[in-house]
């Protein structure tokens, strides 16, 4: 709102004749119902607004082997392990089969590539093709009107494919002092692309650091 103030600046003399000047005029704004705005807008972002939730990612920390009875500990076949240990300059050593000190494991080199020649997604992809099959049919079911589309539905089924296959890869992530924090983030992406149900991050051990060492 608006006022219009005028302000007379002519003067009167005596006598028949008057001398008539202009008179000059001042605007005044009234604020009071901008600030009613501000607070009406202020209120409708507040109500409306979605805040971001942070994203995180759930890790399957190992015990020590001294907290767990023998009769909970869970016999795994070497065939289904596959050990990852990440080193410096993004480098990637992985191997079939548990750590022995008494038998030196046949060590391979990789790389973060998506479709390089030791590309570890390849790799992991590879090892993981049953349970990646599995997770693969859910989906199909789900585009042939099978399953309902429905995130929620959609990741219970797969989450009761990857409880129930057995026979699926076991993965051991193993970063050295000379790996880089992204290099883990990483590879535990791959876990997730590649559908791997059963995946821990271990320490290295001193027989895969002299691995690491004598691997070219």
């Amino acid at each position: 709102m608006s006022e219009v103030q005028q302000q007379d600046s002519g003067s009167e003399k005596g006598g028949k004749h008057k001398k008539v000047r202009a008179k000059k005029s001042s605007t005044h704004i009234d604020m009071t119902p901008m600030v009613d705005l501000a607070f009406l807008l202020l209120t409708f972002f507040m109500l409306t607004t979605t805040f971001s939730k942070p994203k995180t990612m759930d890790i399957t920390m190992p015990m020590k082997k001294d907290e767990i009875k023998e009769e909970e500990r869970t016999k795994v076949p070497a065939s289904q392990t596959l050990s990852i240990l990440l080193t410096g300059k993004n480098r990637i050593i992985w191997y079939m089969g548990m750590d022995d000190p008494a038998q030196t494991p046949q060590t391979n080199i990789a790389d973060f590539s998506l479709n390089g020649t030791n590309s570890i997604h390849k790799v992991l992809l590879e090892k993981n093709q049953l349970v990646f099959n599995e997770v693969q049919a859910v989906k199909d079911s789900v585009s042939k009107g099978l399953i309902k589309n429905d995130r929620d539905e959609i990741k219970r089924h797969i989450a009761a494919v990857k409880v129930t296959e057995r026979k699926g890869l076991i993965v051991l992530i193993k970063p050295d002092d000379k790996s880089k924090y992204k290099n883990l983030v990483d590879i535990l992406d791959e876990m997730l692309v590649c559908n791997v149900a059963r995946y821990a991050i271990v320490d290295v051990s001193p027989n895969e650091l002299e691995l690491i060492k004598n691997t070219q």
